[in-house]
């Protein structure tokens, strides 16, 4: 699942109708290029492939006076129930790549308050079991002896304990942060980013 597909899903959703150009200045605008590898060749392929899948509308626009002959896009039924499939992937299921949630956590005001709620406490729980995990795969490791694992394993092991537990307190903090009140959502805000012609709102 490609974080740029959810980003460029999300854009043509809250603008109505876009075309690339639109959505290619604002996510570099974001620095989307940065955290969720989007590029412009990229943002033309998820337009061609989520239209292809029938999941955006294409509208020929013929050239006038002012402007070039270009396609814009809609959103579809379809492509509205895949916005919420793929905004729920990536707020509740870990994946090696941070960039789907790095997309998820820009996009989580179109979703109600409660469902982001639901959907981190989700992974949250999923979280918590790998840090059982890690901790466990480092009990009883020895780095001595006859048996002994090179010394650069314990680098390896010391990462992923870390890395598990990182991930689930900065989890469990947003859930902290938004069940007490903080940023907006779609049920409370009508121009909150991902309701059709709304503003974007960076949490």
């Amino acid at each position: 699942m490609s974080a740029t597909r959810l980003l460029v899903l999300a854009f043509v959703r809250a603008h109505k109708r876009a075309h690339g150009y639109l959505i290619g200045q604002e996510l570099l605008a974001w620095s989307a290029d940065q955290w969720a590898n989007t590029k412009t060749g990229s943002i033309y392929h998820a337009l061609r492939q989520l239209s292809k899948d029938g999941f955006l509308d294409e509208i020929e626009i013929p050239a006038s006076e002012s402007t070039l002959a270009r396609t814009d896009y809609a959103i579809t039924e379809l492509g509205d129930a895949e916005f919420y499939k793929m905004m729920e992937k990536a707020l509740a299921i870990p994946q090696p790549r941070p960039d789907m949630l790095c997309a998820g956590i820009v996009l989580m005001s179109a979703l109600p308050r409660a469902k982001v709620l639901e959907l981190l406490k989700t992974r949250l729980e999923t979280l918590a079991g790998q840090k059982q995990e890690a901790n466990a795969a480092t009990e009883g490791v020895s780095f001595t002896g006859a048996e002994a694992l090179p010394r650069h394993v314990e680098v390896l092991l010391h990462f992923w304990t870390y890395h598990s537990e990182y991930s689930h307190k900065w989890a469990a903090q947003l859930i902290e942060k938004i069940e007490a009140g903080n940023y907006v959502f779609a049920d409370e805000d009508p121009l909150a980013f991902g309701v059709p012609g709304g503003n974007l709102v960076i949490p």
